[in-house]
């Protein structure tokens, strides 16, 4: 006996059971699976409308999870729009997260767990490697400097 085809409201709200979703991924994922743009907003609605696809939880769960990978806010936030994420919720959210974020002390704690032993004083290629590392995560270049220097007698402090 074949299974009933799922709607666009069951398989949404599976997917919203595992993680947080802004509204522009949920469209394009019922969208690949092929429900038609009627069924995708009327799903899109009723989870709104209950309460199961919020923009601002989305914002404040992508934002946390990113700056927990040890991303900077501004980083975090071109990810979220990128994936379609509401600027109004973003830009809340977005201030909230930056409000406790120490550049320079995020960047040195992701280069101590890239580089305990410190190898970047010995290797070149390795001090430029954990720079475009840091440079992917958002950091600016005088901040990935200070923290790249740090333990080679150039402290600051």
């Amino acid at each position: 006996m074949a299974r009933p085809q799922p709607s666009a409201y069951g398989a949404a709200l599976r997917w919203l059971a595992r993680r947080e979703y802004c509204v522009a991924e949920i469209r394009g994922k019922l969208a690949e699976k092929g429900f038609d743009s009627e069924d995708i907003g009327d799903a899109v609605r009723k989870l709104v409308q209950q309460g199961y696809l919020s923009e601002q939880r989305f914002a404040e769960a992508f934002l946390r999870t990113r700056l927990a990978r040890g991303e900077t806010p501004w980083m975090a936030v071109q990810k979220a729009r990128w994936r379609g994420a509401d600027e109004s919720a973003l830009a809340a959210a977005a201030d909230e997260a930056s409000a406790g974020f120490d550049a320079d002390t995020a960047c040195r704690a992701m280069l101590a767990r890239r580089d305990p032993s410190r190898q970047r004083f010995r290797d070149p290629k390795r001090w430029q490697r954990e720079a475009r590392f840091l440079r992917q995560k958002g950091f600016d270049s005088a901040t990935i400097l200070r923290a790249l220097k740090r333990g080679n007698g150039e402290d600051e402090e």
